[in-house]
């Protein structure tokens, strides 16, 4: 090693060596403390791509966040910019997912933690352009560190001809850059998906014998659906990678935010967060989703229950009974005399979703919608897969516009207790998108199910609509007349059959 110091930092080691520099384990003797300085070949970059780099560096030191690696200094020295950072004692996410079956739940808290990370970078105007597990660092508490992004876009741009660095890139890179366009936040949320389903999977979603390969599928190929290393791993994460690799920029989430919200929507128990917007509006709380009312009341036992001990057995007959109770007591507005039968009701059997859900639409039917968020977190807490309670939480984020969130929440309906009324909310938002076959044939599987009697009137209108969008007039209206001979009040479908 020829230098010893550089830019006040004692050089002690090597790191690493990559294309474009060397990393160097060094001492800050000013400080008393460790550091990582990287320094970059004095050819690696033309005179305007190391005033970029400096300046952008600069900017970087400025940032601080607890999952971003922090720069203590930059500068140029005999020729060669360089870096001083912070020295993390850990590992690069490359070498723990070499090193195999990573849990999906501490696969899904780190990438959190790495799109917290973008969301605060990208709010300095810095895109990241180089995201890969070479690129992150793990620290032995298990914290996740972004670093690099202050070399990312040179990097990136001469990582498709530079010897040494086009392997290393080209597999996570967004289908925009890979056609060399114009890039911004979006992109990076793009390698954040195959981070992410390269953790939760063990392979990569992109895959080909050289790198024009790769590139082709990055372009033109879906990834598999997840065949994930964990069996409890939620399916739904399936649809949130789904967005993230829309090949369109402006099908992706919004911003890193988005995208960290729609995972955290899936599994709300890894930061215990509710909803956005809880201080919507009675009256907005009050909208119609494709003809049924925001709040969806749980009336039966689900289906989720049947295989209770039998020791529970008259424990739940009592909740069901007094639920149902509860149920009567409310249709004659008899508030109080509700909520002491859905509370007594959980007192009976603390593991019973409907009492839960029911007590927070009387919560949210009185303008208390933090405690109604609670009470149906509860409800899922004791039975995740309750639809009604799914559905309740996406149709607070829908009419606080959070319409991707609500989406999450609707697709995990539809898996749950009670498909019937979730496939026609989701039917109905897919359809406000244009996204016509999907809301088809999601609201053709609900109306093939037996479980879906209540809400086939309001699943036969949903049906009509999109019929109607795609071109068949005659075939919708036939829909609209059969769902109005089950649901004869309802005002939309008169107008629709053209009934006074």
């Amino acid at each position: 090693m020829e230098r010893k110091h550089l830019g006040g930092y004692e050089l002690r080691d090597v790191l690493g060596e990559g294309g474009m520099g060397t990393v160097y384990r060094a001492h800050d003797p000013t400080l008393d403390r460790p550091a990582a300085v990287k320094v970059i070949r004095a050819k690696a970059l033309s005179e305007e791509g190391k005033e970029r780099f400096l300046r952008e560096a600069r900017a970087s030191s400025k940032i601080n966040h607890p999952n971003i690696i922090t720069i203590y200094a930059a500068g140029e020295e005999d020729g060669a910019p360089y870096m001083a950072m912070e020295l993390i004692d850990g590992k690069t996410l490359r070498e723990v997912i070499d090193q195999g079956n990573i849990d999906w739940r501490v696969s899904t808290r780190w990438i959190v933690q790495l799109l917290d990370a973008l969301q605060r970078l990208h709010a300095e105007g810095i895109v990241h352009r180089d995201l890969k597990p070479e690129n992150v660092m793990v620290t032995k508490d298990g914290v996740v560190k972004l670093m690099d992004f202050g070399l990312a876009h040179l990097s990136s741009q001469t990582a498709l001809t530079q010897e040494g660095t086009t392997l290393g890139t080209v597999p996570y890179m967004s289908p925009e850059q890979v056609l060399g366009r114009k890039l911004d936040a979006r992109s990076d949320l793009f390698s954040v998906a195959t981070i992410y389903h390269e953790m939760l999977t063990g392979q990569h979603p992109f895959r080909g014998e050289h790198p024009m390969a790769v590139m082709y599928s990055i372009r033109n190929e879906t990834p598999k659906p997840l065949k994930l290393q964990s069996s409890d791993c939620p399916v739904a994460l399936q649809t949130v990678l789904d967005r993230a690799f829309e090949k369109e920029v402006d099908k992706r989430y919004a911003d890193a935010t988005a995208f960290r919200n729609a995972i955290l929507e899936v599994v709300p128990e890894l930061s215990g967060a509710v909803p956005a917007g809880s201080r919507t509006s009675p009256v907005k709380m009050a909208l119609i989703i494709g003809g049924i009312s925001v709040v969806v009341f749980s009336f039966a036992v689900s289906a989720w229950n049947v295989a209770q001990k039998k020791t529970q057995a008259a424990a739940r007959d009592a909740a069901v009974n007094l639920n149902e109770s509860g149920m009567a007591h409310r249709s004659k507005g008899q508030l109080e005399d509700a909520e002491i039968a859905f509370r007594k009701a959980i007192e009976k059997d603390p593991t019973y979703p409907n009492a839960y859900n029911n007590l927070g639409n009387m919560a949210e039917a009185s303008g208390d919608f933090a405690a109604a968020d609670k009470l149906y977190r509860d409800a899922l807490r004791v039975a995740p897969m309750h639809s009604a309670a799914l559905i309740n939480i996406g149709n607070r984020f829908y009419v606080s516009d959070q319409k991707d969130s609500a989406e999450v929440y609707f697709r995990r309906a539809v898996q749950g207790d009670d498909p019937g009324p979730a496939a026609n909310q989701l039917g109905a938002l897919l359809i406000e998108r244009g996204q016509y076959p999907e809301a088809l044939a999601v609201i053709d599987s609900a109306l093939a199910s037996s479980s879906s009697t209540m809400a086939r009137p309001y699943l036969l209108k949903n049906k009509g609509k999109a019929v109607a969008a795609l071109g068949d007039s005659t075939a919708a209206r036939a829909l609209w007349i059969e769902a109005a001979t089950l649901n004869p009040n309802d005002e939309e479908l008169r107008i629709l059959v053209g009934t006074p």
